[in-house]
């Protein structure tokens, strides 16, 4: 789309979605599914380095973050940093349940939580929540 409609109250610009995941597979699934409802994937990462690099570069309106991160910051860090430096919301999607997680997921003030497996149905209803703000 060349020019910028409104769609449902939100500009295709504002529907900008970065996908931090590390298994690859479940990044690209999510982002055909994503791009199947009309959003706009600008790009993944799979640790939390290159998210760190990738938003900057991005700017995108909303972040998808899995928590269980390989490297130096897990994806409670990550999104932490996000927050505080481009104060971008968060959704984190995660199989993990635990309550001390839970806890660490929540002080961030995440836009939404989505548990792995999850339907398309989930993941809209979700964004669509986090995109209004």
């Amino acid at each position: 789309m060349g020019k910028s409609v409104k769609e449902e109250g939100v500009t295709m610009s504002e529907k900008i979605i970065f996908i931090v995941e590390d298994n690859q597979v479940i990044a690209d699934l999510i982002s055909w599914r994503l791009t199947e409802m009309g959003y706009h994937v600008a790009g993944t990462a799979c640790d939390s380095t290159e998210a760190m690099i990738g938003v900057e570069e991005i700017r995108p309106a909303l972040v998808l973050m899995d928590i269980d991160l390989p490297g130096d910051m897990d994806g409670i860090e990550t999104a932490r940093e996000i927050i505080k430096r481009y104060n971008i919301p968060i959704v984190y999607i995660s199989s993990i349940l635990d309550p001390d997680i839970m806890e660490r997921a929540k002080v961030t003030k995440p836009r939404g939580y989505i548990v792995k497996p999850f339907t398309d149905n989930q993941l809209r209803a979700t964004i669509e929540m986090a995109l209004q703000g």
